[in-house]
């Protein structure tokens, strides 16, 4: 596989697509039970339709251990936001790219203004456990061909 065709290599075909979002007056205590119940790093959070932030473990564990927030504080008071966020046509290097100059470890998918999935470190993990680089060429055309 050339250089060229790794880059393309398209991120919509690694990210996960079941997404829990919450609205964005929910306790940081209900947003970690969730998260915990749901076995999720972050959730999306949203008003109505528009997604305003991100909350992750990480958040919410500064939050409680070092400004000494409370269970009860909205997740709006701790969330990041804007979101940071790449096109589901995005390629995977891109993606990393972009996580590791932003410092962020999950990744929204968004396409005009609707969440499509996130990816995560993890989940670049898992994928850069499958390269022997022919496998991972196999799987990502597998993947394309359905």
């Amino acid at each position: 596989m050339s250089d060229s065709e790794k880059t393309k290599i398209p991120i919509n075909n690694f990210m996960t697509r079941n997404i829990k979002s919450i609205q964005s007056n929910t306790s940081v205590k209900d947003a970690s039970k969730i998260m915990y119940e749901s076995h999720i790093p972050s959730l999306v959070v949203q008003d109505s339709e528009d997604i305003i932030g991100i909350v992750t473990y990480e958040d919410i564990s500064i939050a409680l251990a070092i400004y000494e927030n409370k269970p009860d504080t909205e997740i709006k008071e701790i969330m990041s936001s804007p979101v940071i966020s790449v096109k589901s046509d995005a390629s995977i290097l891109d993606a990393v790219e972009f996580m590791l100059a932003k410092k962020i470890h999950e990744l929204p998918v968004i396409d005009d203004g609707k969440i499509k999935g996130i990816i995560s470190s993890t989940d670049l993990i898992v994928l850069l456990s499958m390269i022997n680089e022919e496998h991972l060429y196999e799987a990502v055309r597998g993947q394309i061909s359905k």
